[in-house]
């Protein structure tokens, strides 16, 4: 007999005209008296007059164990994905908590050894939060035919409403590479139609289509001292380059600008990110709070509530008044759905929210994140992550997007769950940014075809609005395995030159063409800033600079014999 826990299923993650086939049975609990082939292990299943969808969900209680709970056997096809989901309720919490953690869990037995997986897992599912989507992703191992579907609430005296449950296959689709670029092309280019009015030249005129901002952001995490110093001259080069956002990799963190009480050290983040913004660049504020144990200044430990809020206050107060209009991002309260240190220590559960609350009030105009891990290169907590953001987007919180950070511990990428991860996030309805990307392989050529596949599916993703890496310099990295670039001279390896070339080339505009006696050129163009050079036998007669976005834009070229003299422009409506 399989070990039991409760079943949890995922949704369905794309928008697909035809629905892929349920593996389970009786999920949705419509028939008042039949919960078969759902069985309660060590527990009580009633079915109830209350539901997340339809009419009726399932109630459970008296439960014995951590793992008592429902389950459903069904059979699989080994070496396929599955994607599993459904909801729940918690009625109670055990006394003295905010939160209880769920798992979905799965068990098989393959050539006869027997296999228990974490499909999903989050953290803290309160009571006030209602209706709550559970589920994740896992491979089927080759030579399994039938598995078993459960859940583990962390406390046995939790009761819980049960619904809306699925498990489907995550299906392989061999061409997603030509499907991303065709997306890529109608959602990263815009028309623009370049005509002449007056007297234009017979022969020789020319419009060269230039880039030089691009709309989708394409960054990296920067270390504050190497922006700083100027004997890191290469490094600096490199980034002014390559890149058109930044953020700092650590020197905005409340632990290590203030590891002593009231000396703070704001000078190291801020001076660097004053002289990115000199070279033109964009930055992100990573970040004000950090969620995880340890990682938030030592000293706020012993503090009561009240003095820990004072102090929280302190912190955002003192921030926005030194980065004030030089940040576009801020991290609210890094990896969230992994650690509650401001929830316990306050007594709050919705202090993360209050958080939001309070950097907007300071400073409107700035876009507030949340930004965790474990979403994309695992399957633990996509879900997990997409129920967080939905509570806070129907909240009315002032978020504006979901930070992802994607580090890939492989170059071996299965593309078919990494947009389904991805797409489970977006249904989230926000914006999404990578914030944090890293392939950790120490062969880079492995690792530049990774880049090439993920970039190439992050950048044709309609909710996805852009990529930070989280370093590229092997003198500046977590690990050198991620490295893009190495050695004194900052000299991009094979991922650093595929780098380039997907932001210099690939997803770059940079052509010419011929008027040759017509009037009109018609293009498609990246989004982004462009400068259009009118040459006459090669010769430069004008430069402009236009801004394309989603709508499209003419410009209307008016000459004066050989000469230009004015151009209007019509943005497309």
């Amino acid at each position: 007999m399989l070990i039991s826990n409760l079943s949890v299923v995922l949704i369905c993650l794309t928008t697909s005209i035809v629905l892929a086939a349920d593996l389970l049975q009786n999920s949705d609990f419509e028939h008042p008296h039949n919960i078969a082939p759902w069985v309660c292990h060590d527990c009580q299943a009633s079915v109830v007059n209350t539901s997340y969808h339809g009419h009726r969900s399932l109630k459970v209680t008296n439960r014995h164990r951590i793992q008592s709970g429902l389950t459903q056997f069904f059979n699989v096809q080994g070496g396929k994905n599955l994607k599993c989901r459904a909801y729940i309720k918690v009625l109670n919490l055990p006394h003295g908590k905010m939160s209880v953690s769920v798992k979905l869990m799965s068990a098989s037995s393959t050539h006869g050894r027997l296999h228990h997986s974490v499909i999903g897992l989050n953290k803290y599912v309160k009571a006030q939060n209602g209706w709550t989507e559970i589920g994740g992703d896992i491979p089927i191992p080759s030579g399994t035919s039938r598995i078993q579907i459960s859940t583990q609430i962390d406390d046995p005296s939790v009761n819980y409403l049960f619904d809306y449950s699925s498990c489907q296959y995550i299906e392989h689709d061999p061409n997603w590479k030509t499907k991303a670029n065709q997306r890529i092309n109608n959602l990263r280019k815009g028309t623009l139609n370049i005509s002449l009015a007056g007297t234009p030249p017979s022969i020789g005129l020319t419009v060269q289509i230039k880039q030089t901002k691009s709309k989708f952001a394409f960054g990296t995490a920067i270390k504050a001292p190497y922006i700083t110093d100027s004997s890191y001259k290469a490094y600096q080069d490199f980034v002014y380059n390559n890149f058109e956002w930044a953020v700092t990799e650590n020197a905005l963190k409340w632990r290590l600008m203030e590891w002593t009480k009231s000396h703070i050290n704001y000078a190291k983040g801020v001076d660097a990110v004053k002289v990115l913004k000199a070279h033109g660049m964009k930055v992100r504020g990573h970040n004000m709070f950090w969620a995880t144990t340890g990682h938030s200044p030592s000293w706020l430990d012993s503090m009561s509530s009240t003095e820990l809020l004072q102090q929280m206050h302190t912190r955002v107060n003192g921030m926005v008044s030194h980065t004030g209009g030089l940040l576009e991002h801020w991290d609210v309260n890094n990896e969230n759905i992994h650690g509650d240190y401001f929830e316990q220590k306050t007594g709050h559960s919705n202090i993360t929210m209050e958080m939001f609350n309070w950097m907007h009030s300071l400073e409107p105009n700035v876009k507030l994140f949340l930004n965790d891990f474990a979403v994309v290169n695992t399957h633990l907590s996509t879900t997990a992550y997409k129920s967080q953001g939905k509570r806070f987007k129907d909240s009315g919180v002032p978020i504006y997007g979901m930070g992802v950070q994607s580090h890939f511990k492989t170059s071996h990428l299965d593309m078919d769950v990494l947009k389904y991860r991805l797409d489970k996030v977006a249904e989230v309805g926000l914006p999404i940014w990578i914030t944090e990307l890293s392939i950790l392989d120490t062969n880079a050529n492995d690792k530049a075809t990774a880049l090439d596949d993920v970039m190439t599916l992050y950048f044709s993703h309609p909710a996805v609005e852009g990529v930070l890496l989280w370093g590229f310099w092997d003198g500046g990295v977590f690990d050198k395995a991620i490295a893009l670039a190495t050695g004194s001279n900052v000299t991009p390896n094979a991922a650093g030159t595929k780098w380039n070339e997907l932001f210099h080339q690939r997803f770059r505009t940079n052509e010419s063409h011929s008027f040759d006696g017509s009037t009109s050129i018609h293009t498609r163009a990246f989004l982004g800033e462009h400068d259009l050079v009118i040459k006459q036998n090669g010769n430069i007669i004008h430069t402009e600079t236009i801004n394309l976005d989603h709508g499209g834009k003419t410009a209307t070229v008016h000459l004066q014999g050989s000469g230009l003299y004015k151009t209007k422009y019509l943005d497309h409506v």
